[in-house]
């Protein structure tokens, strides 16, 4: 008898725990999730993913900037090269 009252008043508690635990964990969840919504909102947050958006756009367009002016300069050289070419095989005619 005193045993099952034991076990029962134990069973009880690990229950009582259970729920302590998770009524805790969604408490501390909703605070979390009430602070990244605050700090995403705060003014400085605002500023800083603007400043990294004008980094990654200026970076991005000095990549095809970069990029265009290597393309620009081989297809010169290959103009040279067929031009020179031409010429060669006009002067042995």
């Amino acid at each position: 008898m005193w045993i099952n009252l034991f076990y029962n008043l134990r069973r009880q508690q690990e229950a009582e725990l259970k729920l302590i635990e998770e009524e805790t964990a969604k408490r501390v969840e909703e605070a979390i999730q009430r602070k990244v919504e605050k700090s995403l909102n705060s003014e400085e947050i605002k500023v800083e993913i603007q400043r990294r958006l004008e980094e990654g756009r200026k970076r991005l367009i000095d990549e095809v900037a970069n990029q265009l002016e290597k393309e620009k300069e081989a297809s010169l050289i290959e103009a040279r090269q067929k031009e020179v070419g031409v010429c060669i095989v006009i002067n042995y005619s």
